[in-house]
């Protein structure tokens, strides 16, 4: 068995938008665990009103998030390029980009870190999910600030 064969090729081309899929949900994921994270952290610290644990618990907060970056960056500037290279590369070879069915088809782009996410021009779902873990970044540091500020 030829492994160009239409059906191999439609396998293969499935096979990458179900990883690409699995790859995007683990971003949505990790941002979630974020947030779920930053509600309990604010909660606790409400109740508890300890500068100690604020400081702990607004560092936490601040490694979950650039964790959170680092995820959503390499999602989008590794897995997700090349599981897009290799599916154009499939349509292609199944002979879908003639202009009366698929044209002027292009590539995502990498996200530049900070360029990217400060141009309210671009957007595109990771760039959303990386801004918002910024905005958590941003959130844990005025809230540590805050807190040392009043204390």
């Amino acid at each position: 068995m030829d492994g160009d064969e239409p059906a191999n090729i439609r396998a293969a081309m499935d096979a990458a938008w179900r990883d690409h899929q699995h790859t995007r949900d683990q971003t949505w994921k990790a941002l979630q665990a974020e947030f779920v994270i930053a509600a309990g952290l604010i909660g606790v610290n409400w109740e508890l009103q300890n500068s100690a644990f604020a400081v702990f618990s607004c560092v936490l907060l601040s490694f979950v998030a650039l964790c959170g970056i680092q995820i959503t960056l390499r999602h989008r500037n590794k897995v997700e390029l090349l599981k897009f290279e290799h599916i154009l590369n499939c349509e292609e070879a199944l002979g879908l980009h003639r202009p009366s069915l698929i044209s002027k088809v292009k590539m995502p782009k990498e996200i530049r870190f900070f360029w990217d996410v400060v141009n309210p021009w671009k957007h595109n779902t990771a760039l959303f999910i990386l801004r918002m873990h910024c905005a958590v970044f941003l959130f844990a540091v005025l809230f540590l600030v805050t807190r040392v500020v009043a204390d």
